[in-house]
């Protein structure tokens, strides 16, 4: 009895860590035919939580990767749980296109005792560690899909909000294979609405690093802000994209009027913003001539 009673002890322990353990998830949406993977990242002891979503039908699909934020807590990144904007998302499907969605080392559903992307602090950032940090999250999500039959591996997107518009960027210069462009919403690293509304800080040290990678990235990249975003404002918006631009970077720069949610940095995740960001995005493709459909 007493040993049966203990092998019911460890039974109920060891459910109780995988309980901890394992990613929470609200149901899953059939309609877009969402799944949930476990992805190893080459060169770490760690794996990432990657959400897929397609559209009907059997493919192959064009299809992007889509890349998170960062809040400016641990607390917060930690309880983000999986990222699935299902605006944007739902937008991306009906197109035709299938949609991946890794969540990053440290953050939510991937857990960690450390965030993949970090830069330290504001005093003496590095965002060259923070860009490798997530490139590698997002390279290993890359290959997890290019070994999914029914995703086209010559035709793939990376997309990202903020701080994983940075992250998409800064991805681009590991020229992975297939990869067209790059759709940047609100890019950049150390913004603060509280602290430091519209200035994030060492802007002129990101400044430099998006001149030092612009020769790397050879697919063109929709670098996109709202001219009312308190992350990052004006200022800093022209500031890094023509650091870009002019150190060879491809691609432009599109600044909508001020919008309403998340103090103008959440025009992507929105439903409210899908008219403003699809356009920019139609408009891009036409003017770079990606052989990419982006019909309505």
């Amino acid at each position: 009895m007493a040993l049966s009673r203990f092998l019911s002890v460890l039974l109920l322990a060891a459910a109780l860590v995988g309980c901890a353990t394992a990613p929470t998830q609200p149901d899953l949406d059939a309609a877009l035919r969402e799944a949930v993977h476990r992805v190893p990242v080459a060169g770490t002891d760690a794996s990432i939580v990657v959400t897929s979503f397609r559209p009907p039908g059997d493919g192959p699909f064009p299809w992007i990767v889509l890349s998170h934020g960062t809040a400016t807590t641990a607390e917060a990144n930690r309880a983000i749980g999986r990222y699935r904007p299902l605006p944007p998302i739902r937008e991306w499907v009906r197109r035709g296109y299938a949609v991946v969605v890794p969540v990053r080392r440290g953050y939510g559903a991937s857990v960690g005792e450390h965030f993949g992307d970090a830069y330290g602090g504001c005093a003496r950032p590095d965002f060259r560690r923070a860009g490798e940090g997530a490139a590698l999250d997002l390279l290993a999500t890359i290959a997890w899909a290019k070994a999914e039959r029914d995703l086209d591996t010559k035709r793939w997107l990376l997309v990202g909000q903020s701080a994983g518009g940075f992250a998409s960027i800064y991805a681009a210069t590991k020229h992975p294979d297939g990869l067209v462009a790059v759709l940047a919403f609100a890019p950049g690293r150390g913004g603060d609405p509280e602290k430091r509304p519209g200035e994030p800080c060492a802007s002129d040290r990101m400044a430099e690093l998006f001149a030092s990678i612009a020769p790397q990235v050879a697919v063109p990249v929709l670098w996109f802000y709202a001219e009312n975003d308190q992350f990052i404002g004006p200022r800093v918006q022209k500031l890094w994209f023509e650091s870009f631009r002019s150190a060879g970077g491809r691609g432009e720069l599109a600044v909508i009027p001020p919008f309403p949610e998340r103090l103008g940095h959440g025009v992507f995740p929105s439903t409210r913003g899908i008219p403003l960001w699809t356009s920019a995005v139609s408009r891009f493709f036409a003017a770079q001539g990606l052989a990419l459909s982006f019909a309505n």
